[in-house]
């Protein structure tokens, strides 16, 4: 099995591990001791086997110990060759070590409607295989100009898109095959996929007026008629709408009104999401269109829902409101200007969405996602490292401290004082640098937050923007629950938690040392908020409280399992309380004596 095999088979077991997918954590017997019918080979005394019965076969599946997100993570016995796991089915026994082995597993213990599913997630599996190793070939190839100092290139725009680029290179944290841009080959990959770096030019389509609702004048950078070859007297009946090439070319049929401009035009580079467009002569520019590939899940098709482009901008205008009013906030944030887009009815195809970064906030800034931080560069670094270096004296640990402080100060606030939690993940959470070494937050793309009308109404008045204005009604939530189950598996977990292990792994400190840095720092802003007057029981409770944090199951409901299976009503927004609480564990006595006690549970 090639290496980035066993790297994608050790991802797909742990997320089902740390999911406890089909009850295969809470449902086996973990031991040290294996039966002899099964013990084919010498292993080490020490070794823990997760032992699980199904009605069709017994697994015995090696695991260690682990403090982080999860209890036990799939390890094979040390000093050995990968054997893999065992599996004993009517008398026979069978190592097994590959995730082809693995999904014929998970077929046998789901219900037949999440078949398919499973069927669909190998491809998945297959294409992220094959996607990693194309992928790993451009970072190579493009190893020299990766390694350019951020802080000396030209202008904002290039630092952005450099820095997407690295971020493109790292897998996220949680989800096993986020590699795989399902639905791209190897050509469209490298044409269209950031890590490849390579500008092609936009497509478009002339769509009757009567089919389209605009939310504001067009940008200037749009093409007339003419310059996509169509008559110039088109204008006076159409509006173009831009188009991936990729989409473009997948559509089989057109709605009667739509045609498809023969020409391209307007030449852009493509960012971390893909389906999100640079103009290269307009970079503050930004357009997301529909794109037909899957990611994050093969339930997850990257069109565009028309309400996101109203509920974006929104929340747009509700926090640019609350930087501008609020004290404690104002310098820490700015929002990009999503005001306008377009779409034809509920369709999701023919969509798209105008991001414009304001320059007054950008010019002077390096803007970096957090998907980017961990990624490792060409001299074996961290990414964060080598921003340290140019914007933080080399001072790793005094960025770190800095950025835990921003995002704590931002987002609980934004938690415990107006009842709102933002999807920030990795890609849309965007810290800019400035040569000060003061970071700020850019923000973009928040349809998809929650916010809880109860606490919020005492801040409504004075809002631009009231809460029954919002379109998709899964946003506005009924208890403070799902605010915190938002923030605790978004930013606490991927903007926060991940960027720790990283760090620790490369031996910039110790994970304890820095999870006491959070913990020290979310502590202070609630009982500040507290002496506010704000409630903060339940967000105490849920951080400092509770053994357990909540943990999204992504892979469960968003690829493995149907919604009969699951009963997830919001794949994005399915939870589980399974991750050991690592902001109880903030020194390394605390973290082994954790480990220690799982290990004695183990018969």
């Amino acid at each position: 099995m090639n290496n980035n095999a066993s790297y994608l088979t050790q991802r797909l077991i742990d997320t089902c591990l740390r999911e406890d997918l089909f009850g295969i954590v809470s449902q086996s017997q973990f031991t040290t001791q294996l039966p002899e019918a099964v013990n084919t080979t010498t292993h080490c005394v020490d070794q823990i086997w997760a032992i699980f019965d199904s009605s069709d076969f017994t697994l015995y599946l090696p695991v260690t110990a682990s403090y982080y997100m999860q209890r036990w993570v799939y390890k094979t016995p040390a000093g050995e060759d990968d054997k893999g796991w065992i599996v004993e089915k009517n008398g026979q026994v069978e190592h097994q070590f590959h995730y082809q082995d693995w999904i014929a597993l998970l077929k046998a213990c789901a219900h037949e409607s999440s078949h398919s599913l499973l069927d669909n997630y190998l491809q998945e599996l297959e294409c992220a295989q094959q996607h990693k190793a194309l992928c790993d070939d451009a970072f190579t190839q493009h190893s020299e100009s990766l390694m350019q100092p951020i802080s000396q290139l030209d202008n904002w725009g290039q630092k952005l898109l450099l820095a997407d680029q690295i971020a493109s290179y790292l897998d996220h944290p949680y989800y096993p095959t986020a590699r795989a841009k399902f639905g791209l080959n190897d050509e469209d990959l490298a044409q269209y996929a950031p890590e490849f770096a390579q500008t092609f030019t936009l497509r478009w389509l002339a769509i009757d007026k009567s089919l389209v609702s605009l939310t504001s004048s067009q940008p200037e950078c749009w093409p007339t008629m003419e310059q996509v070859g169509l008559p110039s007297d088109f204008a006076l009946s159409h509006e173009l709408f831009p188009a991936h090439p990729l989409t473009l070319q997948s559509l089989e049929s057109w709605p009667e009104g739509i045609i498809a401009a023969p020409n391209s035009y307007l030449e852009v580079t493509p960012t971390l999401s893909v389906r999100t467009v640079v103009v290269n002569q307009a970079p503050h520019i930004h357009i997301k269109v529909p794109l037909i590939m899957r990611s994050l899940g093969t339930k997850n098709i990257r069109l565009i829902k028309p309400s996101t482009i109203y509920d974006g901008h929104w929340f747009e205008r509700l926090l640019t409101h609350i930087e501008q009013s609020d004290n404690d906030l104002q310098g820490s944030l700015f929002h990009c200007n999503e005001k306008h887009g377009g779409h034809v009815d509920d369709e999701k195809r023919f969509a798209y969405i105008v991001r414009e970064y304001p320059l007054n906030h950008s010019t002077d800034k390096a803007l970096v996602p957090v998907a980017a931080l961990a990624s490792p560069m060409p001299d074996g670094r961290l990414f964060l490292e080598h921003l340290a270096d140019q914007y933080y004296q080399q001072d790793t640990l005094a960025w770190f401290k800095d950025y835990v402080e921003l995002l704590s100060k931002v987002h609980i606030t934004l938690w415990i004082r107006y009842g709102i939690a933002l999807e920030s993940n990795q890609q849309n959470a965007i810290i800019a640098f400035n040569d000060q070494g003061k970071m700020t937050l850019a923000m973009k793309d928040n349809d998809a937050a929650r916010i809880w009308p109860e606490r919020f109404q005492a801040y409504e008045h004075a809002s631009p923007v009231k809460c029954e204005q919002l379109l998709d009604q899964r946003i506005k939530v009924d208890n403070e629950l799902a605010l915190g189950q938002m923030f605790t598996t978004i930013t606490l977990q991927l903007d926060i938690a991940a960027i720790i292990e990283a760090m620790a792994a490369k031996g910039i400190a110790s994970s304890a040392s820095l999870y006491k840095v959070v913990a020290d720092s979310l502590s202070q802003k609630l009982e500040q908020l507290s002496s506010q007057g704000h409630d903060i029981k339940l967000a105490k409770d849920m951080l400092f409280n509770s053994p357990n944090l909540y943990a999204k199951y992504l892979l469960s409901s968003g690829s493995l399992l149907s919604k009969q299976a699951s009963g997830a009503s919001d794949i994005n927004k399915f939870y589980g309380l399974s991750a050991p609480n690592f902001l109880l564990l903030t020194s390394e006595k605390a973290q082994q004596a954790y480990i220690e006690t799982l290990e004695k549970s183990v018969s």
